[in-house]
């Protein structure tokens, strides 16, 4: 009989498997096998998810493996919902994106541990999967910026860029600010105060004013021509708050 730890391995196996399926079938335009590689993605993740909270007895975002899982899942969910209002190559890069931050996982040593008492609380679970939520949105907002740019530059019409960049932004930004509010409760309850002077934290409220400012563009016209590489930087700018302050600096948030 496979035991939990060993039924988790095969799950998160098979779930990068059906992803990298997904995505080459997006690549290859057979839209319904990617699909259905996608909804077995999810399957597996579910049950990835399901046995980790299982053994934890708590919410499973709580280790580097599962963070990165957890972001994989909510891209990959992104691109789902937003499939018919971008291009096939659009949705295949968001799909790229998230089979990147899957296969991560196996950068680390993978063990399930008990978390500290300063994450039991119910506000962290809502923290983190909105904040990652946000990073989805943002990901994508940069992808279709970029794809409209380009199509713009070639003397092709783009006439949904303006909108739905800017909707995308919108979204992120009202979950993210969501993410920020539990965060600082979750704070509070685990160590006494809602901010402190940690580079995560810095980060985060330097990428939630940027994308506060980018909600603006489209009524600056002396900026509009700017908009595509400051979309771009943001996406820099995420990958510094998730991964740069959160595994190579010294800050609390280690996962």
């Amino acid at each position: 009989m496979l035991s939990p730890e060993l039924i988790i391995h095969y799950s998160i196996v098979a779930a990068i498997a059906f992803l990298i399926l997904a995505t080459v079938s997006s690549m290859c335009g057979k839209y319904r096998l990617a699909t259905a590689g996608l909804f077995s993605f999810f399957l597996c993740c579910t049950l990835f998810f399901g046995l980790r909270a299982y053994l934890k007895q708590f919410f499973p975002f709580t280790d580097k493996v599962e963070s990165f899982v957890t972001l994989s899942v909510l891209i990959a969910l992104c691109g789902l919902c937003y499939r018919k209002r971008v291009s096939n190559k659009e949705f295949t890069a968001l799909l790229f994106l998230a089979l990147a931050s899957a296969v991560t996982i196996f950068v680390f040593d993978d063990s399930i541990r008990y978390p500290t008492a300063y994450l039991r609380t119910f506000w962290y679970p809502l923290h983190v999967p909105l904040s990652f939520a946000a990073y989805a949105f943002w990901f994508l907002a940069g992808i279709h910026s970029l794809f409209e740019y380009r199509e713009i530059k070639n003397g092709e019409t783009a006439g949904s860029t303006h909108s739905l960049v800017t909707d995308l932004n919108r979204n992120g930004f009202i979950v993210f600010s969501l993410a920020m509010i539990f965060g600082g409760i979750w704070g509070y309850l685990a160590w006494g105060s809602y901010f402190m002077w940690d580079s995560k934290l810095l980060w985060s409220v330097i990428l939630w004013m940027f994308y506060g400012n980018l909600l603006h563009i489209d009524s600056l016209p002396r900026l509009t021509k700017w908009k595509t590489p400051l979309y771009l930087l943001g996406i820099v700018i995420i990958l510094v708050t998730f991964i740069g302050t959160g595994f190579f600096s010294r800050s609390i948030h280690k996962f």
